[in-house]
């Protein structure tokens, strides 16, 4: 089986309602990916948080301020350190049912509500709420001086020169190193955790209440963080991963190329001034030492991806445009958003006129606008794109 078909299947795996035969392939994909065996390791993990919550929680007078900070984020925009400023990114009701249907495993078009699954799923959907309470509890104003905890998954990890005999602690400037039999789960500070894959190498960077960052050298690695968003940062060869509140993994090679996958929220990836958002169910290839290509559907076709790589990596011509346009379709619009700024001229234009016929320009944003690259306009349009994205109806 493939990855996405064993993701639909986490839901009936975990509430103990898949066939025998749809389980003994789960066990056996799961024993050999890293990227589904940490999904399937944070639902787990998730569900015995819930379980160990306090039932009788006091609520603070200042409660609903916090939380209203985590839903409504204040975060960055741009493309230059001098261009960017601020803006709110508000969480809608369709993000959130995303947000609870990613983490549990539930099918956004077709939601199987089995008789097994939905007790579970109406206390699980309670004890979110629980968990946003608590997370911004444990978050505020805390870092983790003393390090990280790590736990050995399987195999015999090394944090500095020390064997990760169960348990160990990664300390600010340590490796913590995995063999080609390892995995090892990283608690990041109160805000959650990384799966470490085989033949990988991660550095704890710094932790404290304004940021928590490590370094990727090689290898691969699953994130799974709750926090508000860009406070989670993982530096590689290719530029840097911001988290947005989202679950990914990254994959980095031995020449620092690599790829960038969502599976929930977003995650923004930037270099040298060129960034891009990548949506749930998308993701975007990384070259070291130049940055991140386009994001597009993980499910998109050859040829676009194949013209996508030739526009990101060895220059945009008419031609390649012409081919993404011709292979794309209203799924990969996001995809066509992040051209715009890429392409210049009539491409540009044709490019912003495919995109305004699937998702038409909000108000107070001009399709002169837009090709001129006007920031608020191109913002205001990305604000009405991802909502249509295939994976966030």
């Amino acid at each position: 089986m493939m990855c996405e078909e064993i993701r639909k299947l986490l839901d009936d795996f975990v509430d103990g309602t898949a066939t025998a035969e749809d389980s003994a392939a789960f066990r056996a994909h799961t024993a050999s990916c890293a990227a589904c065996a940490a999904e399937l390791a944070a639902l787990k993990s998730l569900r015995n948080v819930t379980a160990s919550l306090s039932r009788e929680i006091e609520p603070e007078a200042d409660l609903w301020s916090e939380i209203d900070s985590v839903l409504f984020a204040e975060v960055t925009w741009g493309t230059s350190e001098t261009n960017r400023r601020r803006k709110y990114y508000q969480l809608t009701r369709a993000d959130i049912k995303q947000r609870l249907a990613r983490v549990f495993g539930g099918v956004i078009r077709r939601p199987k509500w089995n008789a097994a699954g939905l007790a579970w799923r109406l206390g699980v959907a309670a004890a979110v709420v629980l968990l946003v309470v608590e997370g911004v509890r444990e978050w505020r104003g805390r870092g983790v001086a003393g390090g990280w905890d790590v736990t050995t998954i399987e195999g015999a990890p090394v944090v500095g020169a020390r064997d990760v005999a169960g348990k160990a602690t990664l300390r600010e400037g340590e490796w913590l190193e995995t063999d080609a039999e390892s995995r090892a789960r990283v608690d990041v500070a109160n805000i959650g955790h990384v799966t470490v894959g085989p033949a990988s190498a991660i550095r704890l960077k710094g932790s404290s209440e304004q940021e928590h960052r490590i370094e990727l050298a090689r290898g691969e690695l699953s994130a799974f963080i709750w926090a508000p968003p860009r406070l989670f940062f993982v530096e590689t060869p290719s530029g840097v991963a911001e988290d947005l509140g989202c679950q990914y993994h990254l994959a980095v090679d031995p020449n620092g190329n690599g790829t960038l996958e969502v599976t929930l929220g977003f995650v923004s990836f930037e270099r040298d001034g060129r960034e891009v958002i990548v949506p749930a169910g998308a993701r975007c290839e990384l070259r070291a030492n130049v940055g991140p290509g386009t994001p597009h559907e993980n499910n998109a076709g050859a040829e676009l991806r194949a013209a996508l790589d030739r526009m990101d990596f060895d220059g945009a011509v008419s031609e390649d445009v012409d081919a993404v346009l011709s292979a794309a379709t209203e799924d990969d619009a996001v995809t066509l958003w992040h051209l715009i700024p890429r392409v210049e001229g009539e491409a540009r234009a044709r490019v912003v006129d495919r995109l305004a016929s699937w998702v038409p320009l909000p108000e107070k944003a001009t399709r002169e606008g837009v090709i001129a690259l006007d920031e608020r306009m191109l913002e205001r349009w990305w604000e009405a794109l991802y909502p249509s994205w295939s994976h966030w109806n």
